[in-house]
């Protein structure tokens, strides 16, 4: 799929993405997290993903040439890019833009 809608309530959710036109999408978490592996995605342009996350976590496998851009709001939580970069290996018109609200919580950020 090219969207995500991700709802995770006291759970979890694990997904991999294999669209190669990838858009982006919606992941919420409450009391709970989720997984998306995007190391078999690609996207042409710019994919956004909108998330919302209270007391839970989202962990995002991203490829190393992507670029990845945060307006995300953190309260009593954090945004961590723990991604190994070389400079120069971004590839332009490659960007993941994350937006939405993360408090008592947090998103990392992982290559494969």
């Amino acid at each position: 799929d090219d969207f995500i809608d991700s709802t995770s309530f006291f759970g979890c959710s694990k997904k991999t993405i294999l669209s190669k036109e990838f858009k982006g999408g919606d992941i919420v978490n409450i009391f709970g997290g989720t997984e998306l592996n995007l190391s078999q995605a690609d996207i042409n342009g710019r994919a956004e993903l909108e998330i919302t996350t209270v007391f839970g976590g989202t962990k995002l496998v991203v490829p190393s040439n992507w670029e990845v851009k945060s307006e995300v709001v953190t309260i009593f939580g954090g945004l961590e890019d723990k991604r190994s970069l070389v400079p120069g290996s971004e590839q332009p018109g490659k960007l993941l833009l994350l937006k939405g609200t993360v408090i008592f919580g947090g998103i990392d950020i992982k290559s494969f």
